[in-house]
């Protein structure tokens, strides 16, 4: 059975929490007001997130200790998106603890900073700049829950970037909605063809999709696991 929201929530709660899901999922804005809107709602952003039954940070960790089932405590990650840290403290359950973040949003990092749980916070835009992160840095990178507007629109020379920084052998996974990666959508038919350019070209290549139930207020996801060649 699915559920736009949580059931432990009262009526305001789940009210104020569309009104912010509206806020940052606003299509017809840039991605600069995106980021600023994440810094606006930052102190809410969580709780809001409970209320409409956001999985994604708990099915990322699960597939990432699948990947690294010893020594996790050596394994280096980046969390792409970190937003306040929901992710890095699904990861720790597991034992991760060599963890860095990447986020537009000051505001975002800045709640994440209150758990300590990364060592470097980047405050920096995945596009067509270039990261201050050298190459091979990392044993893997995860993106969760970036916002379907800001990754379908994503340059080749994002995810490039990612598999610069990623060693060979590395992974990168990414947890979205499921029609984020199916074929027939539209909408995010760029992004599902710069990722098979990449691996046509031998830079990295798919070796698990795994589709979920509840990622997000009842609908779908998946979570998308690329290897760097």
């Amino acid at each position: 059975m699915t559920s736009l929201y949580s059931s432990h929530y009262n009526e305001d709660d789940k009210a104020k929490a569309q009104d912010i899901m509206n806020h940052i999922t606003d299509k017809k804005v840039n991605s600069e007001v995106v980021f600023d809107r994440y810094s606006q709602i930052s102190k809410d952003y969580e709780k809001a997130m409970g209320v409409v039954n956001y999985n994604g940070p708990k099915e990322t960790a699960a597939t990432v200790a699948k990947l690294f089932p010893t020594n996790r405590n050596n394994v280096c990650m980046l969390d792409v998106a970190a937003g306040t840290g929901l992710c890095a403290s699904e990861l720790n359950k597991y034992n991760f603890t060599e963890l860095d973040a990447l986020d537009a949003s000051e505001g975002m990092l800045s709640e994440a900073k209150k758990k300590g749980l990364y060592g470097r916070y980047i405050i920096d835009v995945l596009g067509d700049n270039e990261l201050d992160i050298k190459d091979d840095a990392y044993d893997a990178v995860i993106i969760c829950g970036l916002s379907k507007e800001i990754m379908r629109q994503l340059p080749i020379k994002a995810f490039e970037t990612l598999i610069r920084i990623v060693k060979r052998g590395g992974y990168v996974v990414n947890t979205s909605f499921y029609t984020s990666f199916t074929d027939g959508q539209p909408e995010t038919e760029d992004f599902r063809r710069r990722l098979r350019a990449l691996e046509s070209q031998g830079k990295w290549k798919q070796v698990e999709l795994r589709r979920f139930h509840q990622y997000l207020q009842g609908r779908d996801g998946a979570v998308s696991v690329h290897q760097i060649c």
